[in-house]
């Protein structure tokens, strides 16, 4: 008798959904604006967290599920990097690729592929940034994802993850639980059990706290996948270090910059049944961590350069009278740049010596460089 494999029943499941609701499905002439990519560029990231430039010719990202949207904003932050979109679904995949192409970006390579498939698909290849968000928390065996995704890494590179909390997502996993005992399969049927629910109902407040909830592919994504798991902050960390991946960063909604201090707070807020958001986060390989020491150590010590984000430096001349406020990506408002912030930006046009800025400027300049707007290199 011939078994089934779970795993392969669940991938092929996961296919079929995002093949009926393409995730997320804006209107293809939709468009990001040019500064609110700097979170996703390559050589800032880089700077961020090695503390050196970028000078390899053949530079590579890989969006480990890019989703029907994701290779756009990250051809616009990275126009001349090599970049790979991988998703199971051929059609987040033309939705992505005529997204991309519209808009006059051709850096991307677009994969119609699993993640478990990648040493097949990619052979020898090696990243310096690997995008997965939203991904691995549809993947039944997530160690062995994250395995994968250490062995993608090249030498210093780094991952992006958001993956589903527990306690933040319980609301939308007991909704989607109810669905299926209620045996609801379509969004028009989740409307219409919607229109009936009363003021503070828990599903009511579940649909209206979500944007994605005014789109058909945003309810079929909160209420309808067929695998959606949730992790407790302890046994993410725990699956990070049998993969050898350490956090780095902390970028969801209100996250502290000291990743020892975020942990802390992650874990008050579980307890006390208040964390709210999804975890969102930057992580390292292991064998890296003692150049990334070196890095917070020389930081310290020596007189470092300070330079504009690739991104930034572009988008300064767009708009020269008018304040400039790239969107929140890093947990945090960001300051606006104002003509005087301007001013003081354009100074790093080319690379300033800390020693050389006028301490009066220097918090404003610490408030630049922690936004990612200015990047700090040893040299």
């Amino acid at each position: 008798m011939t078994q089934i494999n779970p795993f392969l029943t669940i991938r092929q499941a996961v296919k079929t959904h995002y093949e009926t609701y393409v995730y997320p499905q804006f209107p293809l002439l939709s468009s990001v604006r040019k500064c609110d990519t700097y979170a996703l560029n390559l050589e800032s990231l880089w700077a961020r967290f090695n503390g050196e430039k970028l000078y390899l010719e053949d530079k590579r990202i890989l969006l480990a599920g890019c989703g029907g949207f994701s290779p756009y904003p990250t051809a616009v932050a990275n126009p001349n990097v090599k970049i790979t979109a991988l998703d199971i679904s051929k059609a987040n995949l033309q939705r992505a690729k005529f997204h991309t192409w519209l808009h006059f970006y051709f850096n991307v390579d677009f994969i119609e592929s699993d993640l478990g498939d990648t040493p097949t698909v990619l052979g020898d290849d090696r990243f310096d940034f690997i995008d997965c968000h939203g991904v691995l928390h549809h993947i039944p065996n997530i160690c062995s994802a994250l395995k994968l995704i250490h062995s993608l890494l090249q030498e210093g590179a780094f991952v992006r993850i958001m993956i589903y909390s527990s306690c933040a997502r319980k609301p939308v996993q007991s909704a989607a639980n109810a669905m299926k005992i209620m045996k609801i399969s379509d969004v028009n049927a989740i409307r219409a059990l919607y229109k009936k629910t009363r003021e503070g109902n828990r599903f009511k407040s579940c649909v209206d706290s979500s944007y994605e909830s005014r789109f058909d592919w945003g309810l079929a994504d909160l209420f309808l996948h067929p695998y959606a798991k949730t992790y407790p902050l302890n046994e993410l960390l725990a699956l990070l270090n049998e993969a050898h991946l350490e956090p780095l960063l902390f970028t969801h909604q209100g996250a502290l910059s000291d990743v020892k201090a975020e942990i802390a707070r992650l874990r008050m807020l579980e307890t006390s049944r208040r964390l709210s958001t999804n975890f969102i986060l930057f992580a390292g390989r292991t064998e890296d961590s003692g150049r990334r020491r070196k890095w917070q150590e020389e930081k310290i010590k020596n007189d470092t350069l300070i330079s504009l984000n690739p991104v930034i430096k572009k988008s300064l001349p767009l708009l020269p009278f008018l304040s400039l406020k790239p969107s929140s990506k890093l947990g945090f408002e960001n300051p606006s740049i104002d003509a005087k912030g301007r001013f003081l930006l354009s100074k790093f046009k080319k690379p300033l010596r800390k020693s050389a800025i006028d301490p009066v400027q220097l918090a404003t300049v610490e408030k630049y460089l922690q936004a990612l707007f200015l990047i700090e290199t040893a040299s």
